[in-house]
């Protein structure tokens, strides 16, 4: 269902309004509605890719199949082994 909203506006935003709308035509109400879904569909986007990172790390880190990922553990005994006599190579895929 169609929902109207009341928008006020600072001058200088008014401004950059109305010369938008002299340069391209239009009217206020769709330029508004076109300004409206490219940011929540920006926002989408943006919380989406925001949980897809979440989860990879998680999944890294607690999920990952064996020999895929090391944990913090052994990447820091690894580290701290570089230089020594027992140097070796890196545990999984770090």
């Amino acid at each position: 269902m169609p929902r109207t909203v009341q928008l006020v506006l600072d001058d200088a935003l008014a401004r950059r309004l109305e010369d938008r709308l002299a340069a391209d035509g239009g009217d206020a109400p769709a330029l508004l509605d076109r300004a409206l879904r490219a940011f929540l569909d920006a926002e989408d986007e943006r919380a989406a890719a925001r949980d897809a990172v979440i989860r990879a790390a998680g999944e890294g880190e607690f999920g990952a199949a064996p020999g895929l990922s090391a944990d913090h553990v052994r990447v820091r005994l690894w580290l701290l082994g570089w230089g020594g006599g027992g140097e070796s190579g890196p545990p999984g895929s770090c």
